[in-house]
Order: structure tokens, then C-alpha cells, then sequence
């Protein structure tokens, strides 16, 4: 990535941090606004200043990221999301008057399915992750599979929220989306599995569940390098986290769960955005039209 030399991104950046937006939530409005830096100074040849920028230039760049680099909807709308975070805060410290990005709607996109994993897939996780012998590790995989927690709020997961018993369990997962508080039923797999990592959790004052080497909380960057880390072993690409959260909604859904409860385990405020989870996968339709097929038996 090109260094950022304009002191306006570089101001923008330092108020982000000091609002504590995650290190990586700040380097993509890096990336996106030096990007933009980029193409405004080779398209106009004028230095990039928040200034200098016109709603023509936005609707430019917008097309030249559709037609030009051939970019998705997703990456369009996420450019220009940075672009309007970074005008009005442009507007509000005096910088600017008038929004550049006010007037430039978002490509539209069609309704489409989180990206999750296929059941086989999820397990050939979990067994690579057994294979290691790191009992943290097994436990932070299975409890995001089987609970579809948020990352953060795996990380800020206290030991009292917990409660295990023989034949059931539950998390209390605190100030979820919307600051509210829920609680989501432990399966045996995952009471088994934060068993076996108590029995060899390192001695700490900080409470957390889960913690790192030096007996601190485990970060969320950490728990997904930590996922990308056995995805990578197990032979799958691009695994987050939050696919994990995606595919804990669709297995539950699939194995006839309703909306309402679907909604309540993820902690959504509303039923639409739980409702996504129904609507069929590419693998869904793959698989319909496979069914299809005429077998030499018939």
C-alpha cells in the first residue's frame, strides 16, 4: 500500500483510533482512502485535499472501480462508505462545507447468502484443530461453530458467564449488537472441549476464558489469525470468524429451527437480518440441480 502522505487522511486516521475502532477495521479505511488519493491526484493531477473534491469526482471514481477494475458491488459500497465517513468528518472539524459524497447512491446489490462452510468442511476444521493437541485453540473453534458468537464478544467472555453442568450449559454473552445481553445453550461438544482447556489453562488474574501467553485476554485479531491458521491446514481458504458465526445460522436453520429462535441465539434485532440465513447458498443450488441427474438405474 502507498504510504499515506496527506495530513487530512493521516488526522482522519489518528481520530479513528482514538475512538478505538479495531487496528483492522482502520487500516481498510486506510487502504480505501489512499486508493482514492491515488486515482483523484493521476485523474486531475492536483494534489488530494478534502477541498478539491467535487460529487463529479466521487461519481468517477465510482465508475471507474465498476468499469475500469471491474470491482464488486461489496468493494464499491465499502469505498464508498470510507469516503463518506472520511467527508463528514472533513465537514464537522471545518475542513469542508458541502458533502461530495452526499448525492452518490450505492451500487445496488441482489440479496445473497452469507458465505459459510459445508458441514464436511467445518468438521475437517475441527478435526485439524484436534490433530493439534492445543486444547484453547479446540475450545475457541467449537464455541464459535456451535454458538455463533460474535468474535468480540468471544473475547470478552468472562469465566463467571459460564456455566457447566453434566448434561447442559449455557454462555452469557454481555452487551451483545444493540446492548443487550443474551444467553446461548452449550452443546456437549463445546461443555467437553472448555472442560479440557480449564484443565490446562495457565494460572492468571485476568478473568477472561480465553487468554493468551502472557495470561492477558485473547484479542480478536489473535482468535483470527488462530482460525486462518488451521483453515490454512485443513485446506480452506478465506475462513473468518464470522463464517463460522454464518455457518452455525445455516446449520441450525437447515436442521428446522425457526426464524425466531435462529435470531435470538445471534443476538439480531431483527427477524429480516436473521432471515438471510434461508435464502440457498451456490452450493445450495449446485446440489438441487444435481439431484436432477438421471442414474444408470433408472
Amino acid at each position: 500500500m502507498r504510504q499515506c502522505t496527506c495530513p487530512e487522511i493521516a488526522a482522519f486516521l489518528t481520530e479513528l483510533r482514538r475512538e478505538d475502532l479495531a487496528v483492522s477495521t482502520i487500516a481498510s479505511y486506510e487502504r480505501d482512502l489512499v486508493a482514492f488519493a491515488t486515482w483523484f491526484e493521476g485523474t486531475t493531477s492536483e494534489a488530494f485535499a478534502p477541498q478539491a473534491v467535487t460529487p463529479s469526482d466521487v461519481r468517477d471514481h465510482k465508475s471507474y472501480l465498476r468499469t475500469v477494475r471491474r470491482r464488486q458491488a461489496a468493494t464499491v459500497n465499502r469505498r464508498l462508505a470510507a469516503l463518506r465517513k472520511f467527508f463528514l468528518w472533513a465537514r464537522v472539524t471545518g475542513r469542508i462545507t458541502d458533502l461530495p459524497t452526499l448525492e452518490v447512491k450505492s451500487v445496488p446489490t441482489g440479496s445473497r447468502t452469507p458465505k459459510s462452510l459445508a458441514k464436511r468442511e467445518a468438521d475437517r476444521l475441527i478435526r485439524t484443530v484436534e490433530q493439534s493437541g492445543n486444547t484453547r485453540d479446540l475450545a475457541v473453534l467449537l464455541t464459535l461453530r456451535h454458538t455463533g458468537v460474535r468474535v468480540g464478544e468471544l473475547c470478552a467472555l468472562r469465566l463467571a458467564d459460564l456455566t457447566i453442568l453434566d448434561r447442559k450449559g449455557s454462555m452469557l454473552v454481555r452487551s451483545g449488537k444493540g446492548d443487550k445481553d443474551r444467553t446461548v445453550p452449550l452443546n456437549n461438544d463445546v461443555r467437553v472441549a472448555l472442560r479440557a482447556y480449564f484443565a490446562r489453562r495457565p494460572a492468571a488474574t485476568d478473568d477472561h476464558v480465553f487468554i493468551g501467553q502472557r495470561g492477558e485476554a485473547l484479542q480478536p485479531e489473535a482468535v483470527q489469525l488462530i482460525v486462518r491458521k488451521y483453515a490454512r491446514r485443513a485446506g480452506l481458504a478465506e475462513v473468518t470468524p464470522h463464517i463460522l458465526r454464518h455457518t452455525f445460522a445455516k446449520q441450525v436453520l437447515d436442521a428446522g429451527a425457526d426464524l425466531t429462535t435462529v435470531s435470538r441465539l445471534l443476538g439480531h434485532e431483527r427477524l429480516d437480518t436473521t432471515a438471510i440465513y434461508t435464502q440457498p447458498t451456490a452450493r445450495d443450488l449446485v446440489e438441487a440441480v444435481q439431484r436432477l441427474e438421471r442414474h444408470d438405474a433408472e
